[in-house]
Parts: structure tokens; C-alpha cells; sequence
């Protein structure tokens, strides 16, 4: 292995590693032992076995890297993330995603000045004025595979509370349509997904978007945020299950959420949703240090978590439903087949059965073939 003591490095979010990045740093876990050496190249599982143990940061190199025996791997992963970067190109050279983003910029800017007042001023939640963005941009994209790739295309803004908040609220709103949610419970989910990050406003920038790890004492404050955000929210006149998507989203079903590590039974149903939501987003949003990434390698990372962090009966139909808005698309393997998405295969959704030059591949069967990237 190459000597990474040299080599500059930088701190991530675990739900941002990408396959192919190298580990700066080791991995130590509370006892002492160490759970992941410096130098490992990650891929999919090592990263959601990294996710699996609740390790929220990671240090990765930040520089080309390249150790003798991983040559080929980050070589691979890095043609992987240009061919979906050129995917996602392609949509935004659209006239439909530029129609969108002028949306969505609007929707950020509104939403800014709405949360900002709502913490700062405390002046009471005007409902429609705050819904009336996410509101338009679902009834004008009704296509759910449409949506989700404009929002994969969105560039990496500078505004993030407010941009993954938009984008949380436009998840959490199709998740309940596909759980058959009413219309106004739907719209409940949509302002859970707007709010429920509201006590970011009130934590200090330079803890919010500090680029170095964050001390205990920062943790703390950046965990604060669910019961600030509880704070601004709860004399407000509001469906009391907006509150609790905002206090609860960080909540765990297997009790190592915060701030209360409840369990399953106690997490009420709509932070559950928005809990996935804010996963998703985490894991699929555009970032400057990072190239586009697959869908299909976020359905593996978040299969991962269905049975230990997440409610299976949430994130099974929503990647249930992620997949199938995938069907008969085009889509690259591992081992440079071009094939089209045919079938779903509800065991392993990130492994669907794929038609490749009249025969069909079911990559549920076919462990050494994975999807690399959407064409």
C-alpha cells in the first residue's frame, strides 16, 4: 500500500463517499479497535458497511491517488461517474430542465426568506405561501422519473439548508403518493419535508458550513438542530405531525438515532418518510468534489439499511417504485454491456434483469455484474 502521509485529505460525509475513493485516515471505532485501515479504495459494500456502523464522517484523500494494487478499480470508477455525469449533462441541456431550475430557483430563494422569518421574526406559517413552489413544480413534472433526474442534475448551489430542504419536501410529497397517502396528507408530508430543517437557521455558519471535522462540542450543536428546529415550531399553529418529522427525522428504528434513540415502534410514521427522504437526498445530490452518481448505487447502499436503520415498509416501495421508474432505460454494466432495464426483481431491486443484445441478464443471479451508469 502507498504512503498516504503525504497526501491532502478532507472530510466527508459518509452518505457522500463514492467507490473508488481512498481512505485517508483509519477508522477507529469508540472501543479503540480499528474497524477500517487507511489506504482501503471503497466500494459499495464497504461503504454501506461503513454507514451500517453509524459513521457519519470519513477522511479521504483529495488528491490523485493510486495504490499498486487499486490501479484499475478507482480507473473504473472514475469512467463510471463521467458517463453519468454526461447522462445528467444531457438533461440539462434540456428545455424541460431549464424550465424546472428556473422553478427551483424560485422555490429556494422563496424558502430562504420564508424559514428565516419563521425562526427569526417569529411570525406566523403562512401554509399555501410556503407549499405554493414545491406545489408547482410537482404538478408540472407528473412524471416521477422525470422529477427524480432533475433533480439528480441540479448543480451543487451554495444555499444547502434550503436546497435540500426543496428537495427533501418533492421526495417525502411522491413517497406518500406512492404509499396512497391523501391529497392533504400529502401536502402535511410536503411541508414536513420544508420544515424539517428549519434549526439549521439558527445554527452559526461557521459550524454549519465548516469544511474540517467538527469538534464534540460542534457535533452537539449540529445535532441540535431537530430540537431548535422542535423550538421555532411548536406554538405554531401547525399539524402537530410536522413538529414531530422535525424533532424525530434523525431517530433510528434500531435505537441509535438522536436526540432521544427511540426505536422503531415509537418513531411516528411521517419522520420515518422524511427520514428517508433526507437520506436519499444526502446520497444523490450533486456535489463540487464528487462526480455524478448511479441510482442504482444508491438503491444497494439504502437495501443495506432497510432492516437495521430505516422502516423496510417505507424504503422497500419507495425503492421499489425508484426502480421501476427506471424501466426500459438504457443502462451500462460492469463489464461494458449497454442493456435495457426489463425487470424488477423485487429480492434485490438494485439488481434488476437487464435485455443485452437479445438475451436477458438477471443480475440478481449474475453477482459479478453490477449497474455502473445510466445512458
Amino acid at each position: 500500500m502507498g504512503d498516504l502521509s503525504s497526501i491532502k485529505t478532507k472530510k466527508i460525509f459518509v452518505f457522500d463517499a463514492e467507490p473508488g475513493m481512498v481512505l485517508a485516515k483509519d477508522i477507529v471505532m469508540g472501543d479503540g479497535s480499528l474497524f477500517m485501515a487507511r489506504g482501503t479504495v471503497l466500494d459499495v459494500d464497504i461503504i454501506a458497511k461503513i454507514s451500517g456502523n453509524h459513521i457519519l464522517e470519513i477522511c479521504i484523500v483529495d488528491a490523485p491517488y493510486s495504490p499498486p494494487q487499486s490501479v484499475e478499480s478507482i480507473q473504473v470508477a472514475q469512467e463510471e461517474q463521467e458517463e453519468n455525469a454526461t447522462y445528467y449533462e444531457k438533461i440539462r441541456n434540456t428545455k424541460s430542465f431549464k424550465e424546472f431550475n428556473k422553478g427551483y430557483t424560485t422555490a429556494i430563494s422563496d424558502l430562504k426568506t420564508q424559514l428565516n422569518e419563521i425562526a427569526t421574526k417569529n411570525i406566523e406559517i403562512d401554509e399555501a405561501a410556503l407549499l405554493k413552489n414545491s406545489e408547482q413544480l410537482l404538478s408540472t413534472y407528473t412524471n416521477r422519473l422525470q422529477m427524480f433526474d432533475m433533480i439528480h442534475s441540479l448543480r451543487a448551489v451554495d444555499d444547502l439548508t434550503y436546497t435540500h430542504s426543496i428537495n427533501v419536501a418533492l421526495v417525502a410529497s411522491i413517497i406518500g403518493q406512492w404509499l396512497h397517502f391523501s391529497q392533504e396528507d400529502v401536502r402535511i408530508l410536503t411541508l414536513c419535508g420544508l420544515l424539517h430543517d428549519i434549526g439549521k437557521v439558527i445554527i452559526p455558519d461557521e459550524i454549519l458550513y465548516k469544511a474540517e471535522k467538527l469538534t464534540d462540542e460542534e457535533f452537539e450543536m449540529m445535532k441540535s438542530h431537530v430540537n431548535l428546529g422542535y423550538d421555532i415550531l411548536k406554538e405554531k399553529n401547525i399539524d402537530a405531525r410536522v413538529k414531530e418529522a422535525c424533532l424525530l427525522h434523525h431517530e433510528k428504528c434500531n435505537g441509535t438515532g438522536y436526540p432521544f434513540g427511540i426505536t422503531n415502534d415509537k418513531i411516528p410514521v411521517y419522520a420515518k418518510i422524511i427520514a428517508v427522504a433526507d437520506i436519499y437526498d444526502a446520497m444523490t445530490s450533486n456535489r463540487a468534489y464528487r462526480g455524478a452518481v448511479c441510482p442504482f448505487t444508491v438503491i444497494r447502499m439504502m437495501e443495506q439499511e432497510c432492516f437495521s436503520t430505516l422502516d423496510p415498509s417505507i424504503t422497500l416501495p419507495f425503492l421499489r417504485n425508484v426502480v421501476t421508474s427506471y424501466l426500459h432505460t438504457n443502462v451500462k454494466l460492469s463489464d461494458g454491456q449497454i442493456g435495457e432495464v426489463m425487470l424488477v426483481n423485487e429480492m434485490n431491486l438494485s439488481r434488476p434483469t437487464i435485455s443485452c443484445n437479445g438475451k436477458f441478464i438477471d443480475l440478481s443471479k449474475t453477482r459479478d455484474l453490477t449497474i455502473t451508469a445510466i445512458i
